[in-house]
């Protein structure tokens, strides 16, 4: 682990946060469990909690999606352990659940929706991303790069707002929130741009606390001698640290871009949403990156 995510292990290992990864099977989970467990972690396994079965099986027979299941097909949907997890999960038997090393995002969200919920605070389920740099110096917070394809302003307001609590919770900074578009205060006119400034005026009734600007382009977001020029009464002053992108084609490409080319560390994407903490993981993601999101997991028990 790098020394982020050295110190973050620390305050989560105070919270003794008991993690599912179902995906055993995979040789990099196996490894990163190894490791998670040789560091201190409560990582349990699913037979664990066998004795506990009766209680998943009628869990689930009270949800709406197994209305008119027989048993039997209860009892099959629970040998997915994606599946079990999370059910073992929605009754409180443990305290978080990362998967995805081996399983399509898809799968991992329509599971989680189905079995633990949205957040009763929470209307729709999105993702971020923390872009951390090579030598651990600056933490930026993408979103969403993983689920909603063409959100309303409505929609990326809530975004930047989960986006800026994962922020603040991680690490421990005041979010400084940019709305990208490809124009920065009214240098283009589209109907794309205007999504985003409806975004940016419903932010601002709804979070006139947190530091926001837009719409604005990356490079006014990030540098401050760009941002001078473009927009010299910035609000960001090109100090942004959660950028909201304004849709998903956008924050997926855009996030590997700066893991790639740059050669940032990606960790995510963390779901936003979901009633009890879930996180998925990239199919290309490493043995450190399953580390750094247990780590973050276990974080959110506090939260």
């Amino acid at each position: 682990m790098d020394n982020f995510f050295d110190k973050l292990a620390l305050k989560a290992l105070s919270n003794n946060a008991s993690i599912l990864l179902p995906e055993f099977f995979d040789s990099r989970v196996k490894n990163a469990i190894d490791r998670l467990k040789e560091i201190g972690f409560n990582i349990p396994k699913l037979d664990d909690f066998n004795n506990n079965n009766q209680i998943y099986i009628d869990y689930l027979s009270n949800r709406k999606f197994t209305d008119n299941w027989p048993k039997e097909e209860i009892i099959k949907y629970l040998d997915n352990p994606i599946n079990k997890a999370l059910t073992i999960l929605a009754c409180g038997h443990v305290d978080g659940v990362v998967a995805g090393a081996a399983t399509p995002t898809s799968d991992i969200l329509r599971s989680s929706l189905r079995i633990v919920g949205i957040d009763k605070n929470s209307k729709w389920v999105s993702s971020v991303f923390l872009l951390i740099s090579p030598n651990k110096d600056k933490i930026f917070t993408y979103a969403d790069c993983a689920v909603i394809p063409e959100p309303s302003p409505e929609q990326l307001v809530s975004i930047a707002e989960n986006a800026s609590s994962i922020h603040r919770l991680i690490t421990k900074k005041e979010p400084k929130v940019a709305f990208l578009s490809f124009s920065t205060n009214g240098s283009a006119t589209h109907y794309r741009i205007d999504k985003v400034k409806d975004a940016v005026n419903l932010f601002s009734k709804r979070n006139p606390n947190i530091v926001h600007e837009g719409e604005i382009q990356f490079d006014a977001a990030i540098s401050s001698s760009i941002s001078n020029k473009k927009n010299p009464n910035s609000k960001l002053l090109g100090k942004a640290n959660v950028f909201i992108f304004p849709n998903l084609d956008a924050a997926n490409i855009s996030y590997k871009i700066t893991r790639e080319l740059a050669g940032y560390s990606a960790c995510g994407p963390l779901l936003q949403g979901i009633d009890k903490p879930v996180h998925d993981l990239s199919r290309s993601c490493t043995i450190e990156d399953i580390i750094n999101v247990v780590i973050i997991t276990a974080i959110q028990k506090s939260s």
